[in-house]
Order: structure tokens, then C-alpha cells, then sequence
């Protein structure tokens, strides 16, 4: 009996140190976890990320929003401010085809991908002593790689039946897009040691949505 008990705390001690061993991630792979939980609004790598950070910085720092009611939120309201530049009538009959085209607009931005060039520890210009792991990478979108040459004019003036094809014309513009721009990255997170160990932590991942939209907006315009 005495030897089972020993047995059973040998595989229980095993067990925590393999737990423990799961939750240690290499800068690489926290950042792959932001990328994918903001810029591509992935619930599940949010889940992830919130099981990594539980460890070191508590319940009360994970996440708990939807990045599906998110994005689904940043559609709806693109949509909302292009129906509101017509009359109620046209927003009304078109209210389908709008959200169709921002569907596809952001569904290219969620599509992005990256590259890391290298990830250095640099030291924080305000604690000397606080170390952050920085990341930089390339990444990349799918842009139409033409000009659209519809030319709709004054939208407040427009009919129905022809906003409705404009709309149908300019989702299909952009489902299409098949030209691959790039811009280079930095991403900052900050080094929180435990023991052995090390942690990686950024306080306003929503850094990288608003440097990746900024990009996209200006490779489509």
C-alpha cells in the first residue's frame, strides 16, 4: 500500500511539471496567439492565450470578449455608416448587398499573413531592468490588383436597382483580389520571469489591429 501511495504521487507530480512544461511558450508562439486572436479574430486562439496568461497574471487579466460578436460588430457598423450616406428607401432595398461587401472587405483583412524576420530582447527605456522580447515581422494582404473603374457619382442620388449592382460588382471586385501587399512590423511584449522561467505579456494587443488596418486601408485606396 505504502509503495502504490508513493507510485500514485510520482505520476501526480509528473502530470503538474507536464501541465506546467504545456503552459511555458516561446515568444514566437505567444505572438502567433495575439496575431491570431486580434487581427484574425479567432475565438479559439483566444481561449489559448487566455490559458497561458491565467498562469502569470491572474483571471482577472484574460480576455473575455467574443471576437466573433466583435468582427460581426465591425461589420455591422461599416455597413450602418455606408447605408446611412443614402436615402432610407435605397439603404433599405440594398441593406443585403452592403453587408455582403464589408463581409468580404474585412474577411480579406482577417485572411492576413506573417513572417517573423527575428525577435530581440531589448531593454524598457523607462525600467533599465525590465526586459521585452521584440518582434518583427513582415505581413501581408490580398488586395485587388486593378482599379475598379465603376464611377457611381453623387450616392445620394442614386436608384436602388443601381446601387444593388454596384454593390453586387464591388464584392465580387474584391473577393477577387489576387495582388499580395506587404509591410514590415514591430511587436512588443514584455519579459515577466518566474523562477526558471519566462513569460511574455503585451498590456494593448489592439496595437496590432489598428498598424494592420492602417496598411490595408491604404494598399486598397
Amino acid at each position: 500500500m505504502k509503495n502504490l501511495k508513493i507510485i500514485l504521487l510520482v505520476i501526480l507530480m509528473f502530470c503538474v511539471q507536464k501541465l506546467k512544461s504545456q503552459n511555458i511558450l516561446h515568444p514566437e508562439n505567444v505572438f502567433d496567439l495575439y496575431f491570431k486572436s486580434f487581427v484574425k479574430y479567432d475565438d479559439a486562439s483566444v481561449r489559448e492565450l487566455n490559458s497561458y496568461l491565467i498562469n502569470f497574471m491572474g483571471k482577472d487579466h484574460t480576455y473575455k470578449m467574443s471576437q466573433k460578436d466583435s468582427y460581426d460588430k465591425k461589420v455591422d457598423y461599416f455597413t450602418q455608416l455606408f447605408l446611412s450616406n443614402l436615402s432610407a428607401e435605397v439603404a433599405q432595398e440594398c441593406k443585403k448587398e452592403a453587408r455582403d461587401y464589408f463581409c468580404v472587405f474585412w474577411s480579406n483583412f482577417k485572411e492576413a499573413k506573417y513572417n517573423i524576420k527575428n525577435i530581440k530582447t531589448v531593454f524598457n527605456e523607462n525600467m533599465k531592468d525590465q526586459e521585452i522580447s521584440e518582434v518583427n515581422y513582415t505581413v501581408s494582404f490580398k488586395v485587388p490588383s486593378h482599379k475598379m473603374s465603376i464611377n457611381i457619382g453623387d450616392i445620394k442620388k442614386i436608384g436602388a436597382g443601381e446601387m444593388r449592382k454596384y454593390l453586387i460588382d464591388i464584392t465580387d471586385y474584391f473577393r477577387k483580389a489576387d495582388k499580395v501587399v506587404s509591410t514590415d512590423q514591430k511587436f512588443m511584449m514584455y519579459q515577466l520571469k518566474h523562477g526558471r522561467d519566462t513569460y511574455y505579456w503585451n498590456g494593448g494587443p489592439e496595437e496590432l489591429v489598428w498598424q494592420q488596418e492602417e496598411f490595408y486601408l491604404k494598399s486598397i485606396n
